[in-house]
């Protein structure tokens, strides 16, 4: 069932900041939308997004595509996103049209790309594309309800991180660990896999993820070492079953992650943003760079990850509203 805008955690922790700062909170279109005042000043919060960015650096961190390139005219190592639009953006499409561009993209990226909408979050309709049939079903779908499709080259991501900045300062990072069996040296794959669902509470959840492991192409009768990990699904989303595990100062990775992340912040002119970092091959590259502070699943995932998100909306709403974040 779809989660209403008033059950959003946002929400509830928006209510619990402005409460604490004295902030007059008015909601409206059903708690999409909501009006923070306080002293004179006014801030705004829609959706997901807050007051904090200009408007040019937020359109840019919606556009995977301007994202990309703007990274790369910045020198900032990055995950190429080659953007093509719909045959309906007429104006915007060469005579000879995409798919000939797309198939050439595709054979020079060793034929397997990533297929995305150009604005898309949560891993929704992010699809591979490993022979030319493959490439044309994704772009086919996605367009169903998009105007654009970005398409990258398949990399080998070992860790992904997601680094939120404010103001140019890294408020916390975490790895996304993605959803995994753990062999026993003994279990299939196939046994492995049923005893997880049987563990699942949420099964309906559960059912939607493992229906998406088709992409991966698992031996089910292969039966793994004790303690090797068999990676359920090649997205990091939360959303889709990863699980993060938070960096502290003491983590060896930090430092590099946060530097790359204020890098492409900067570039883009960026104040309040989450950035996705991965280690592609031992080298560091920006994935992507989000505007809007979504942290539900972050949220559901961690013991303290209530507070946690409460602390840094707490942070934005004072960067909003130019308050003493201390006071």
């Amino acid at each position: 069932m779809k989660e209403q805008n008033a059950e959003r955690m946002l929400v509830s922790l928006l209510k619990e900041v402005c409460a604490a700062r004295r902030i007059r909170l008015t909601s409206f279109s059903d708690d999409w939308v909501f009006c923070l005042q306080r002293e004179g000043r006014t801030a705004y919060v829609v959706g997901f997004d807050f007051g904090v960015n200009n408007a040019t650096a937020k359109m840019i961190a919606k556009d995977k595509s301007a994202t990309s390139d703007l990274l790369r005219f910045h020198d900032v190592p990055r995950v190429e996103h080659r953007l093509f639009h719909s045959p309906e953006l007429a104006g915007y499409v060469p005579l000879e049209g995409s798919w000939r561009p797309m198939l050439d993209y595709f054979m020079a990226s060793g034929r397997h790309l990533v297929c995305k909408p150009n604005e898309g979050t949560g891993g929704r309709l992010v699809l591979r594309a490993r022979t030319p049939l493959e490439l044309e079903a994704a772009v086919h779908r996605i367009l169903r309800g998009s105007r654009s499709v970005c398409l990258s080259p398949f990399e080998l991501i070992g860790d992904e991180y997601r680094v939120a900045v404010l103001n140019g300062v890294v408020q916390f990072a975490y790895r996304k660990q993605r959803p995994a069996l753990i062999g026993d040296g003994v279990s299939s794959v196939r046994r492995l896999l049923l005893a997880r669902l049987d563990d699942q509470s949420d099964f309906s959840g559960a059912a939607q993820r493992l229906a998406e492991l088709g992409e991966m192409r698992l031996d089910f009768e292969l039966v793994p070492r004790l303690g090797e990990r068999v990676e359920l699904n090649w997205r990091h989303n939360l959303g889709q079953g990863a699980e993060p595990e938070l960096l502290n100062e003491e983590s060896p990775e930090l430092r590099e992650v946060a530097a790359l992340a204020l890098r492409g912040a900067a570039a883009l002119g960026i104040d309040l943003a989450s950035v996705d970092v991965v280690d592609a091959g031992g080298t560091l590259k920006i994935l992507e760079i989000n505007s809007g502070i979504m942290m539900e699943s972050l949220v559901r995932s961690l013991p303290d990850g209530r507070a946690l998100a409460r602390r840094f909306y707490d942070r934005i709403v004072c960067a909003a509203l130019f308050l003493d974040a201390a006071s």
